[in-house]
């Protein structure tokens, strides 16, 4: 069963993205660190506990129609290690550190499963959180032990391994963090759509935010949706005998490239490669963003690699061709790494994430400046990315993270990522209503 872990989050930033505040534990191994703002920086986890004069809370709304639907948040400690909230005092408890492997949590969690219909403080500042529902019973999650911590090393659920407890289980989960500068939350569905969940943020001195994603019944009409696109789409519906548990993420199902969607980008990879070739073909120009404003790079395509000329930061200017890593190309484009993984806070970040976007969006062959092509044009050349296309489709307002570097927007549009965001300190609500699935 893999560790998973989340992404650190760096500087403050001016708009809000997942990749910002995915927070990585230091003692977790497994996922690649790609956290690295679409068009600002990341900010700093940790800090002090908030202060009593501005408590935040959280509220869990079921929608399920359930009564036995699960809920825990999970998350990075501001003095470090990882813990769950206790909704009964409003602070993260560390997770126990064992001398075994795979620790079972099952009582740890159990004390600390969170009520619906409460308002929870918050009482601890917290980065990488993540919020996690289930229905019929409770996902698993395990302590890895953590040499010198305070607190061992979280495994979670994995909605791509067959052989995890919690594989056939219908959870889901959001995300958030809340440091002295203020909160991040946001839906996703970077893994997949397992429970549908909305949020909605209420700032004391500010407008409401809501993000309402999938909605009510929207991961069985996913999976009917996929079946029709033909292909194999329709294996992204995972069930149990006759049960849908979740439509998953391309990008997680086993085989990737090889028993399901193989080729699906190879002739597409090939025609960007020959479009952009030196000695010949166009400039691929690349706007690196806020960070860098006024700054364009330009990529020409040099066999198997794609060269930036431009970079002034020192991070590499070059990438591999999708598919001739270890991995195919179906699995460098549809998880946004391999060939296209990107190295946190650096101009080759940034060109990576509007890189992979733009492969997943399939618009890097009618326009050669990015990322300036508009949302009208995503997903309308072929091969489409079905699910993330269906994934805003079905979105409310189209808010929603499909894939790694959704949070790419074009240079004049606002931000589709589903995220909210308010500054400062602690004068903030936040409701998480998770929703039926069928």
């Amino acid at each position: 069963m893999p560790v998973h872990t989340y992404h650190v989050p760096q500087e403050l930033p001016t708009v809000v993205s997942r990749r910002r505040f995915l927070g990585l534990s230091a003692a977790a191994v497994s996922a690649p660190v790609i956290g690295y703002a679409a068009t600002s920086r990341g900010f700093a986890s940790g800090g002090a506990s908030p202060s009593a004069a501005a408590t935040p809370t959280v509220r869990f709304v079921n929608s399920t129609g359930q009564s036995d639907t699960f809920a825990y948040v999970h998350a990075n400690m501001p003095g470090g290690g990882q813990g769950f909230l206790n909704p009964s005092t409003g602070r993260l408890d560390p997770i126990p550190n064992p001398s075994d492997t795979m620790h079972d949590l099952s009582g740890f969690i159990a004390e600390r499963r969170i009520p619906f219909g409460q308002e929870i403080p918050l009482n601890d500042h917290l980065s990488g959180g993540r919020i996690y529902f289930s229905l019929g019973e409770s996902v698993s999650f395990f302590a890895n032990p953590n040499a010198g911590g305070a607190a061992g090393a979280v495994v979670q659920p994995s909605a791509a391994n067959p052989d995890d407890a919690s594989y056939n289980i219908s959870w889901d989960y959001c995300e958030f963090t809340y440091i002295p500068e203020g909160i991040w939350g946001n839906i996703t569905c970077v893994d997949g759509v397992g429970l549908p969940i909305a949020l909605t943020l209420t700032p004391g001195s500010a407008a409401e935010q809501h993000v309402g994603g999938i909605p009510e019944g929207g991961t069985a009409a996913m999976a009917e949706r996929l079946k029709q696109a033909g292909g194999d789409w329709g294996k992204c519906a995972l069930y149990d005998g006759d049960r849908l548990v979740r439509v998953s993420s391309p990008a997680k199902l086993p085989g990737l490239g090889t028993e399901v969607f193989a080729g699906h980008y190879g002739e597409y990879v090939d025609q960007v490669w020959q479009k952009y070739r030196a000695g010949g073909g166009e400039d691929l120009r690349i706007a690196l963003g806020d960070v860098w404003p006024d700054t364009t790079v330009v990529g020409r395509t040099q066999g198997d690699k794609l060269v930036f000329e431009g970079i002034t930061d020192g991070s590499p200017n070059t990438f591999d061709k999708p598919g001739t890593g270890p991995a195919p190309a179906e699995a460098d484009i549809f998880g946004c790494d391999g060939t296209l993984h990107g190295i946190n806070a650096t101009q080759q970040g940034r060109i990576a994430a509007v890189l992979g976007a733009a492969f997943c969006r399939t618009t890097l062959l009618s326009n050669p400046s990015q990322p300036d092509a508009t949302s009208a044009d995503f997903y309308t050349n072929a091969p489409v990315y079905e699910y993330a296309r269906l994934v805003h489709e079905m979105a409310a307002d189209g808010r929603a993270y499909a894939f790694p570097y959704d949070d790419v927007t074009p240079t004049r549009e606002s931000d589709k990522a589903g995220a909210v965001h308010t500054g400062g300190g602690g004068d903030w609500s936040l409701t998480v209503t998770v929703k039926r699935p069928a």
